[in-house]
């Protein structure tokens, strides 16, 4: 079972939802709940802890989040929910981000850092999409998977139409899209460029969607110089993808988007 543990100094804004939920039945044990950045840091440096959530005053918050990103930087963050149904299920996006880091199905080692980025990539995948609905649900997965993009800030989304697609995974691809997706997102893309990331998700034979997100630190970037960026990177991979794999991608839509969100379906 995982052990969580709660940095929380109004303990009664939870109790209630905490009274409810069944730990053990989830594969949890009792949260340890402490109240103070420094009774979390302890804590996590004399046992087990596998997961984390924290609501704690300004400067409490920023003391815990710096000693997260320093020394714990895998270290999966939930949200605490005042509702009983959305802190299921949040408990449950967690159980299933736990077992996947957790997993020991092959007698390879995987770093942790390593089933992390694999879960960014799926959720970028997931998002460009259109699978996720809610802002809450981004913003939650986002903070679980330690992700460093910025869900505020301004991004540029690229479509493309790949006429031979069908053909090509028919006849020269035989591995299927989504090995065609990580193939596009390892060798040409990339995840990290010039201090942006980069995601990748072959939605259909023929339409491939990218997006070019800014990380979190810093002031959002201007719409022009973003876009002048990120134009010279994706066409400079787009020129590399014809000329190693032997496909043409041609661009069809350009977009600046405000911010990450945009792409819930709540908000359409």
């Amino acid at each position: 079972m995982y052990r969580i543990l709660i940095a929380i100094q109004e303990m009664d804004a939870f109790e209630q939802v905490n009274a409810q939920i069944n730990w053990q039945s989830m594969n949890y044990h009792a949260p340890t709940f402490v109240s103070t950045a420094d009774e979390a840091i302890s804590a996590m440096e004399t046992k087990r802890v596998d997961c984390i959530a924290y609501v704690l005053p300004k400067e409490d918050a920023r003391k815990l989040n710096d000693y997260l990103t320093r020394v714990r930087p895998s270290l999966p963050i939930f949200q605490i929910k005042r509702n009983l149904d959305s802190q299921l299920n949040v408990l449950r996006d967690l159980l299933r981000l736990l077992d996947r880091l957790h997993s020991d199905m092959s007698d390879e080692i995987i770093d942790e850092n390593v089933v992390l980025d694999m879960l960014r990539d799926e959720l970028g995948h997931t998002l460009l999409a259109g699978e996720i609905r809610k802002e809450s649900t981004l913003r939650g997965r986002l903070d679980m998977l330690r992700s460093h993009i910025s869900p505020d800030k301004r991004c540029v989304m690229y479509d493309f139409d790949m006429p031979q697609g069908e053909v090509y995974l028919m006849n020269q691809w035989h591995y299927g899209s989504e090995r065609l997706e990580n193939a596009l997102r390892t060798n040409f893309f990339g995840r990290y460029y010039d201090d942006m990331y980069y995601t990748v998700a072959v939605l259909t034979p023929r339409h491939i969607r990218v997006l070019a997100c800014q990380r979190k630190e810093g002031k959002d970037e201007a719409p022009e110089s973003l876009v002048m960026r990120a134009d010279v990177h994706v066409s400079q991979a787009v020129e590399n993808i014809k000329e190693y794999l032997g496909l043409d991608l041609i661009l069809t839509d350009t977009q600046v988007l405000d911010n990450l969100i945009v792409l819930t379906q709540e908000t359409v």
